[in-house]
């Protein structure tokens, strides 16, 4: 009997571990205790150290991240997205698309990590009302084949259902492809694929910038790019910090520091 029949099954915490790193791509210790409510970070780093050592994640860290007080990112490894689907039959695990997680940029290790953070964010204040899918959920729905948004959100409070479509721009990008990134959206609004594909109304658009120097250039300059958008095409824009009191369910408002396109 080969060594890896020998080893225990992955108890129900370490699956939760890999599936959010497959959702994700990329999280640290600190944001994997957030998610799981946890203020003892060794609660965590016990579990990413028996999955480091059977090979079924691995972990970025440069002698650099310490002077920059940047933690330690943890990805998913081929091994771990295997025993991810074998334990998740019912889900589709894209392989194929964390094979690139090793060698992959800094940024987009950083856009993960802050990803990651807006969730734990919204997670802590609407729990089992919120559901967040990030692209990698999101590719298997036809009506996303040509256009994926950074993140879809639905919240269903008391009854009260809203849908949202969350894209996250970060000040270290050229400014223009946040402006390309706002033309996108105009242009798969315009499609009509959401719609055939969903029988709903286009959802409301979150622009979460990770600065507010980036959210006030961008206000600046996005009407330029929806002068000719349809008038119930609804774009909001925010800074990372704001973005739970922007999704409370009062309309925004100037006191919210929020500006509507």
């Amino acid at each position: 009997m080969s060594e890896q029949k020998h080893r225990k099954k992955l108890n129900t915490e370490q699956l939760e571990v890999l599936e959010l790193l497959y959702k994700f791509r990329f999280g640290s210790n600190d944001l994997i205790a957030r998610y799981f409510g946890k203020k003892d970070r060794s609660f965590v780093f016990k579990r990413l150290t028996i999955l480091l050592e059977r090979g079924l994640i691995g972990k970025r860290f440069e002698s650099s991240y310490r002077i920059q007080g940047k933690p330690a990112a943890y990805y998913l490894l081929p091994a771990g997205a295997r025993a991810l689907q074998e334990s998740r039959p019912d889900k589709v695990i894209n392989i194929k698309a964390i094979y690139k997680d090793k060698t992959i940029s800094e940024d987009f290790i950083q856009y993960c990590l802050d990803m990651f953070g807006l969730y734990c964010q919204l997670k802590a204040q609407y729990g089992e009302s919120l559901k967040f899918l990030t692209k990698g959920q999101l590719v298997k729905y036809d009506y996303f084949e040509d256009f994926l948004p950074s993140a879809y959100i639905h919240l269903d409070i008391d009854g009260s259902e809203k849908d949202f479509f969350l894209e996250y721009l970060q000040s270290s990008k050229p400014f223009f492809t946040a402006l390309r990134r706002l033309k996108q959206y105009v242009d798969y609004a315009e499609s009509g694929e959401w719609e055939a594909g969903t029988e709903s109304d286009f959802p409301k658009i979150l622009l979460v910038c990770d600065n507010t120097s980036l959210q006030k250039r961008l206000i600046k300059k996005a009407p330029r790019i929806l002068e000719d958008a349809d008038d119930e095409f609804r774009f909001f824009i925010t800074s990372q910090d704001r973005i739970n009191a922007w999704l409370s369910f009062v309309e925004p408002d100037d006191e919210l520091s929020l500006s509507q396109l």
